[in-house]
């Protein structure tokens, strides 16, 4: 089948669709791989995640500028491969160091992916309605979530380590059919190939130029250091404080993975279905973060700890989508991809600085400090949102102002 035969929309809905399903079969039991199978504390579940964005904020930039300079659809297809490559190290080696390595090569494949899948689609469709395109992005990602995620703890429970050996190897399928399906026509309109270095120029001069994108990815660093207390930890907070009813640790939590996707589907489509201002969004979805967090982390019984963790997962699904939509169509094609490499640099950079003392405070006092403590992170994000909604606005008034002189 030839590329062009298949419409970039569909194959962008097909790669968030299949690399979810494979990400929710791999991770939503992986804390029990982790706990279980591996025997890290939390001090070391936290510096997982910690040497995974270190590694990948070293990936960062040149990845993106490899896909602006190079091909986008190149870094696409091997960064998915690279990812699988990945989670089949880390699902042979159950002992810290071993994890740690398959946290380095997977930071490799997430930097070849992120921000360059959401320029590549704005390349091949253009601007025109992209936060909806990227919102179905996501209902797609979740639809493939729900599978993964309905079929992991049955799969886990076969064998621990399975969940990631067969993921590892679907995504490395995945990238062998990508080159068969996807199209990069966006190339073709490049006239002249700038330099890295002036790649990496064109692409600071915009954000310097634009003090609303400065506070945005300071929003990025501060739910970056938020997101690791909750990546890493929510899941031995649930082990570890609470009695699970029922059936085993690795069910339970593919039961509560497909209870957050459905939601997530839920909050999706109604902000796919309304036009509200990006920022007013953002600035609601942190403020329900914050309060979520802090339930969950203070719950003193299971039913009200499930119910916080769902709600924070669903309103968690509309942060991402609706923060590029507003990142892609405020920056030149030609820089795309490095200016989301930047933003991707400071949401890892929130992880790494937040990541080591939040895993201190579960370790050394309790879950539930860490998980309050990383949720602190959320409450200066929502007044860089308001002073960046105001800055927004007023640029958008100067600009409505000169058109009519």
């Amino acid at each position: 089948m030839s590329a062009d035969a298949v419409p970039a929309y569909r194959v962008f809905l097909g790669i968030q669709f299949a690399t979810a399903a494979v990400t929710g079969l791999v991770y939503t039991t992986i804390v029990v791989y982790r706990v279980d199978a591996a025997g890290l504390d939390p001090l070391q579940l936290v510096l997982v995640g910690t040497t995974l964005e270190a590694a990948y904020f070293a990936f960062q930039l040149p990845t993106g500028v490899l896909a602006d300079l190079g091909s986008a659809r190149t870094c696409v297809v091997a960064g998915v491969g690279v990812l699988g490559a990945g989670c089949v190290v880390e699902g042979l080696l159950p002992f810290f160091l071993g994890i740690l390595a398959a946290q380095v090569i997977g930071a490799l494949g997430y930097a070849l992916v992120s921000g360059v899948l959401e320029a590549w689609i704005a390349g091949e469709v253009g601007t025109d309605g992209l936060a909806r395109v990227y919102l179905r992005g996501s209902q797609a990602g979740l639809a493939g979530t729900l599978i993964g995620t309905a079929v992991s703890g049955f799969v886990a429970g076969v064998r621990v380590n399975l969940p990631l050996l067969v993921g590892g190897g679907a995504l490395i399928v995945l990238a062998v059919a990508l080159p068969l399906v996807m199209s990069e026509r966006a190339r073709t309109t490049v006239e002249a190939e700038p330099s890295a270095a002036e790649t990496v120029r064109a692409a600071w001069g915009l954000i310097r130029v634009r003090p609303a994108f400065l506070l945005v990815f300071g929003v990025v660093a501060l739910v970056g250091g938020w997101s690791e207390a909750i990546d890493r930890l929510w899941g031995a907070h649930l082990i570890e404080n609470f009695r699970l009813p029922g059936p085993e640790d690795a069910t339970w939590f593919s039961i509560l993975g497909v209870a957050a996707t459905l939601l997530g589907l839920v909050v999706t489509q109604v902000l796919a279905a309304r036009r509200r201002e990006t920022m007013s969004t953002l600035l609601g979805v942190v403020g329900v973060l914050l309060v979520t967090t802090i339930v969950f982390g203070l719950a003193a019984n299971v039913g009200l700890a499930i119910g916080a963790a769902l709600a924070l997962a669903a309103a968690r699904t509309a942060f991402a989508p609706v923060l590029s939509a507003w990142l892609v169509e405020r920056t030149d094609p030609r820089v795309r991809a490095t200016v989301l490499s930047a933003r991707d640099m400071f949401d890892a950079t929130g992880q790494v600085v937040g990541g080591p003392a939040i895993g201190a405070i579960g370790t050394w006092w309790s879950l539930r400090a860490a998980l309050v403590a990383g949720s602190a992170a959320l409450i200066p994000a929502a007044g860089l949102l308001v002073v960046a909604r105001r800055r927004v606005r007023t640029v958008d008034t100067s600009d409505v102002e000169a058109q009519r002189a």
